[in-house]
């Protein structure tokens, strides 16, 4: 059973790093491998090939049903009418509100298309108010799916595509837009889920922890902050706010202990059926209700399914090996859902319970205390899971097991029961548990208070690069020695197969060589310039609205990817937000760093020095020196971005910031045929304002690097500046289409590049034409 399991996991894991699906024919040979592994299940080695290959092609077969068929790419940035389901709990703010809605027809006005399913909308400015399971007559712009693709960061688009989001879009203001109906059947569980929260933001609309009781009670984690989550991972707890494995548990037992303990009071019921039996049902029911709250969430039905199959075995007296029940758990959810692979919580989740079956479960020895027993199982958690944070590109808090040694048990035994139980009284007694839910909030919020303190002393490990895979399997390994029982011969090496990948770091720059890579922030900019032994950062990116910015989600992962300690110098080019919206972000993270401006008075997070010509310096056998702007009063916003050359021995980086026509004939007077580069950033993204023809002609790049924004409203980069420079023979690279770019200047003039990290790490699932 565990061949099998795995050998159908790898194979299933194996199609999810294709950059493209296999032909849909290849499908027909699913039921020949079917019985090839049937036939042969006695001779592990064709067995197991043969499951593997069954794996691949289940999951192939599931990502054709699941992405067909799409958004079709003429219907992006149209109006189109579209009849469909809000399908989530919506999520409000003051600028607007998100939902999934699942589209049932779709038209331009004059032809029907094939839905594309489940669509994830914006309503702006006031929206009104929405209801899961109502029916709506919509206008809407829809794209494709698309995401920032960077090192280290988040990948969005996976994230949509696990969800089965299909496309994304916004409400027009329109009178078409209407309610048409609402739907009860099937949305029982979401109408409650609105009528909790709505209920939970009554009572604690002035404490200090709604969020977390929202996130417990229904699952519901729009209400917790950034900074929040920032905590949780420094400590390794946020498995404790995500309804997941945990809180099913914890909810299930409670149902049968307390189901077999009512049972009991009965002699009438024991006879009919036994008690642990009653118990076990009530058990399923109370964490399928449970789930249902949470909105059966991906996590929660993982874990649903592990519940079903443990307490399965229970009612029908037939309990399976703990290894073979989690066997069978991992096959049905693959089986139903092969894309669950790419979360990072299926791969917790069963390493957790894999860790405690090995380490935990079935050891012989002296009886432990409870104290002691459930520091081995933080313990063995804490080790088995390392390497799969680690591999997953997660930060390791050191002190994670001491940490949940003392919160799992509080959240277990009295956060989340008390929480539920307030919960519930608010519902059937409003007065009485409204004081419960303010205590519970209140407790909540001394268990944060707590774990801020503990986060501020605690130390981390990341994985820097992409070591090699061997490194990889020598930690697997290591894992599996230090978790068997003490005394084995042997036990020991586990500590020294981990040693390789604790000491491994990125390849660097040689002297004399400079790295640029043009992270992908959307409408922003932001570049990372490495030396030998120097960083230095131009632009941060932007910040939304919304408070999103890109230093925390895309800058900072990367530096800390490619093992980062120090930012020698950051230039703000301009004060624009789109170039200023992740410094504080980046200082938070890099707090010693030397800062440079074409703004200063712009830059009120930090004391900016301004940029000024003439300012040159040397690192590693490179020479830096600011062009623009000349301290002129007449120079202001975009204008009076820093200008930086960057030069090699041999070759030379132009980085031009959000310049217009005025700056460029500047630099074309004043410096003439020292403009001449390897490679330049496209001036303010491709705007019209910029790239006038005299100063293409006296930059002369190979290549011409743009960052801007996937279908942006500006319509950057603009067909005629790009056929500007493509006159001049220009190779020009977009982020927009081909993510973050890479750049590297020999001192020998050989030039890598440039290189998009969506051609080096694509994905069947991104869209065909990136």
């Amino acid at each position: 059973m565990i061949l099998t399991t795995v050998a159908f996991i790898t194979g299933v894991l194996l199609l999810q790093y294709q950059p493209t699906l296999p032909a849909p024919l290849l499908s027909l040979l699913l039921c020949p491998l079917l019985y090839a592994a049937w036939r042969y299940y006695s001779r592990p080695p064709i067995h197991g090939i043969a499951v593997l290959l069954c794996g691949f092609l289940w999951a192939s077969i599931m990502a054709h049903l699941s992405l067909y068929p799409g958004l079709a790419s003429e219907l992006e940035g149209r109006d189109l009418q579209v009849v469909g389901i809000v399908e989530s709990l919506p999520d409000a703010t003051a600028q607007r509100t998100s939902f999934r809605f699942l589209v049932e027809q779709i038209s331009d006005g004059q032809h029907d298309y094939p839905s594309p399913g489940y669509v994830r909308l914006n309503w702006y400015r006031n929206a009104p108010e929405l209801s899961p399971g109502e029916r709506w007559r919509l206008l809407v712009r829809l794209k494709r799916p698309h995401g920032m693709a960077n090192p280290g960061a988040i990948d969005y688009e996976k994230s949509l595509f696990q969800k089965g989001i299909r496309a994304t879009g916004y409400v027009r203001n329109d009178a078409i837009n209407a309610r048409l109906e609402i739907l009860y059947a099937g949305y029982l569980f979401q109408h409650l889920r609105q009528i909790m929260a709505k209920r939970i933001n009554t009572v604690l609309h002035s404490e200090a922890a709604p969020g977390l009781v929202r996130a417990l009670v229904i699952g519901d984690r729009s209400g917790i902050s950034q900074d929040q989550w920032l905590i949780f991972r420094q400590t390794g707890t946020n498995h404790l706010v995500a309804i997941s494995g945990l809180h099913i548990g914890i909810v299930s037992g409670l149902a049968f202990f307390l189901g077999k303990w009512l049972w009991r009071r009965s002699a009438l019921l024991c006879t009919l059926f036994p008690a642990p039996q009653a118990g076990a049902g009530v058990a399923l029911a109370g964490g399928f209700i449970y789930a249902g709250l949470a909105g059966f969430a991906i996590p929660c039905v993982r874990a649903l399914v592990m519940l079903t199959v443990a307490l399965g075995g229970l009612l029908f007296r037939r309990v399976p090996h703990p290894s073979r029940s989690l066997c069978i758990a991992l096959l049905s959810i693959v089986l139903l859902d092969p894309a669950a692979v790419l979360s990072i919580g299926f791969w917790l989740s069963f390493g957790a319970v894999a860790a405690i079956m090995f380490g935990v479960v079935g050891r012989t020895g002296s009886r432990q205390s409870p104290l002691a027993g459930l520091f081995r199982v933080q313990w063995v958690v804490a080790l088995g899971l390392a390497p799969l944070l680690l591999m997953l590109g997660l930060e390791l808090p050191i002190h994670s097991p001491l940490v949940n040694f003392i919160m799992v048990p509080l959240f277990s035994l009295l956060l989340v029961p008390f929480t539920l139980f307030s919960a519930l009284i608010l519902m059937l007694w409003p007065p009485v548990g409204a004081d419960l839910l303010t205590a519970a909030a209140w407790l909540l919020g001394q268990a944060e208070l707590l774990l801020a303190a503990l986060a501020e002393h605690g130390e981390t490990l990341r994985l820097h690069g992409d070591p090699p895979g061997w490194m990889l399997l020598g930690v697997l390994l290591s894992i599996i020695l230090l978790l068997l029982p003490a005394g084995l011969p042997g036990r020991w090496l586990g500590t020294l197969l981990v040693c390789p990948l604790l000491l491994y770091r990125p390849p660097q720059p040689s002297p004399g060589e400079v790295w640029l890579t043009m992270l992908d922030v959307g409408q922003g900019l932001a570049i990372v310039l490495e030396t030998a032994q120097h960083r230095l950062l131009y632009d941060t990116g932007p910040m939304f609205p919304s408070g999103f910015n890109t230093g925390d989600a895309v800058v900072v992962p990367f530096l800390k990817t490619r093992g980062v300690k120090q930012i020698d110098r950051l230039i703000v080019t301009n004060g624009d937000i789109d170039h200023r919206g992740g410094l504080a972000a980046v200082l938070g993270s890099f707090p010693e760093t030397e800062l440079l401006s074409g703004e200063p008075e712009r830059v009120d997070i930090a004391q900016a020095e301004p940029c000024r010509a003439g300012m040159q310096w040397e690192w590693d056998g490179v020479r830096f020196e600011i062009l623009h702007p000349d301290g002129s009063a007449r120079w202001r916003g975009n204008n009076a971005s820093c200008v930086l050359a960057v030069r090699t021995a041999t070759a030379q980086l132009l980085l031009t910031g959000d310049i217009e026509a005025e700056a460029e004939e500047w630099l074309v007077q004043t410096y003439g045929e020292r403009l001449m580069s390897t490679a330049i950033t496209i001036p303010h993204h491709g705007s019209g304002t910029s790239s006038r023809p005299h100063f293409v002609a006296a930059t002369a790049p190979s290549f011409g690097l743009i960052s801007s924004g996937y279908r942006n409203r500006y319509g950057f980069p603009k067909a005629e500046v790009l056929q500007r420079w493509r006159e001049r023979r220009v190779q020009l690279v977009n982020t927009a289409e081909v993510g973050a770019l890479s750049l590297r200047l020999g001192p020998d003039g050989l030039i890598e590049g440039p290189t998009g990290y969506r051609s080096t790490h694509r994905r069947y699932w991104m869209a065909p034409h990136l």
